[in-house]
């Protein structure tokens, strides 16, 4: 069954929305690169699956992991204040792990990275 054009809206919003909170607005600094790859909402958008992809040693991956599920309340609190919705989607994260860092990696990387004079 093909979603509808309204939930793919709302996926679309959850995951830029997400995406900004942990590239931005994360206070925690965790001990791996994590990225939010892909959001999954239900029909009737009372659930929301959030896939993150973990990049990292096997011990600094299993901690990212419990240090974001420990703060899946505050990503739930910023996409209710953010997201304009009759109801918030209750989020469930989804965790993928990669050793080795690719291309794509390493460029998301350097982006957050602040400009050294010079560069």
């Amino acid at each position: 069954m093909d979603k509808s054009t309204r939930v793919q809206r709302v996926e679309r919003e959850l995951l830029e929305s997400l995406a900004q909170f942990l590239l931005h607005e994360l206070t925690t600094p965790l001990p791996c690169y994590a990225s939010i790859t892909a959001v999954e909402v239900s029909p009737d958008l009372r659930y929301a699956r959030v896939f993150f992809r973990l990049v990292g040693k096997e011990g600094a991956t299993r901690r990212a992991e419990e240090e974001l599920a420990g703060l899946r309340g505050v990503f739930q609190k910023h996409v209710a204040k953010n997201v304009k919705m009759k109801f918030c989607p209750v989020l469930k994260f989804e965790f993928g792990k990669v050793t080795e860092r690719d291309e794509i990696d390493v460029l998301l990387e350097n982006m957050r990275k602040p400009k050294q004079f010079g560069d």
